[in-house]
């Protein structure tokens, strides 16, 4: 095994709960909540990784093989995807996430794996563009929102991965009312789901709830790159979980109510 991934610390079952993942998680929040730990425990049985900086350094990061990704990318059953990679800031932010970054890399040459993938933006369930990879690495593609996907060509020729081209299409596909799309990674979302559910009902407008059980459901209905939290209204993404509940409930009046 590469000496970079050594140096991490591996997070699976039988530690997890030994290991200070989830207070990191908690720690490092700001650009993702934290993650539910049942979902994290049926991702492994997909081959979720997971690897930790060593103490007292505050860095995760979560990857997994192409074809058992929840991020919306075509073109990607030869490459190891991020699904997110997170370390505290100050100065010495930029090393610790290089590491974790040769790590993933180095895992994905011991394994055969062809490229690795992430994507970055500044939508919930991206990678923050301030923990974007360094040289070898380029733009494939970009998205919705200035989504970017990056690549990593270990050996090739490879054809290049892509977002979907039919974001719109997804969209419409949700149908007439509104509709809260979530992958149930995060509790914290979940709850915010339900809560918007039960406030709506509340005014006499019906949300439906359209939550991924599955990789496969994500990668081909989600309606934006970082998949997470989707708010729709008559098959049009409205935003994220940037908007507040407010201006949610607000467009669900306006398109919402049965």
């Amino acid at each position: 095994m590469p000496r970079s991934l050594r140096d991490l610390l591996t997070v699976s079952p039988p530690t997890f709960d030994r290991t200070s993942f989830a207070g990191v998680d908690r720690q490092l929040g700001a650009a993702h909540p934290p993650y539910d730990r049942t979902w994290l425990m049926a991702r492994f049985g997909e081959g979720l990784q997971i690897r930790m900086l060593p103490p007292p350094n505050a860095g995760i990061v979560l990857f997994q093989p192409g074809r058992l990704s929840w991020r919306p990318i075509d073109g990607l059953d030869d490459a190891v995807v991020v699904h997110d990679l997170r370390v505290s800031s100050g100065p010495g932010a930029r090393a610790a996430a290089d590491r974790l970054w040769r790590g993933v890399e180095d895992f994905a040459r011991f394994y055969g794996f062809s490229a690795v993938l992430a994507i970055l933006g500044a939508e919930e369930g991206l990678v923050s563009p301030l923990c974007a990879p360094g040289r070898g690495w380029m733009t494939a593609d970009v998205g919705p929102g200035a989504a970017r996907l990056a690549a990593r060509i270990l050996h090739g020729p490879v054809a290049l991965p892509r977002f979907p081209r039919d974001w719109l299409a997804r969209a419409a596909s949700t149908g007439p009312g509104a509709v809260i799309q979530t992958t149930g990674e995060s509790q914290k979302l979940e709850t915010r789901a339900a809560r918007l559910t039960a406030r709506a009902a509340e005014r006499g407008i019906r949300v439906r709830r359209d939550r991924f059980s599955r990789p496969d459901e994500a990668r081909a209905r989600a309606v934006s790159p970082g998949a997470t939290f989707s708010v729709l209204v008559d098959g049009v993404r409205i935003g994220g979980t940037e908007l507040s509940d407010a201006a949610i409930l607000a467009a669900f009046a306006e398109g919402g109510r049965v």
